[in-house]
């Protein structure tokens, strides 16, 4: 699996995790890349998908008591999404697997 993090100024933090992202890996990596990526522009909005492990109370803890902001998901207002589609297609134009 594999975290990362863009924004319009450029790429944050990739981190590569082994097996699947947990509720507790989630939290993890918000603690050791998020707030350095943030650095990336001025003005931001945090987005995720709705991935369980990111709405769980353990995430959303972690968000209220670090202070992000996380607005209401949609996948009209959510980058990642058309980000991972172009990935995916880009991927399988070399012959990688996604």
């Amino acid at each position: 699996m594999l975290w990362g993090c863009f924004a319009a100024g450029g790429t944050g933090a990739f981190h590569k995790i082994d097996g699947i992202i947990s509720m507790e890996n989630d939290v993890y990596i918000l603690k050791q890349h998020l707030k350095t990526s943030l650095k990336l522009g001025r003005k931001w909005v945090f987005q995720m998908d709705n991935d369980p492990k990111h709405t769980s109370k353990v995430v959303a803890k972690w968000l209220k008591d670090n202070k992000v902001k996380w607005p209401s998901q949609s996948p009209d207002l959510n980058p990642t999404e058309n980000l991972w589609a172009e990935l995916k297609s880009v991927c399988e134009q070399g012959g990688l697997q996604t």
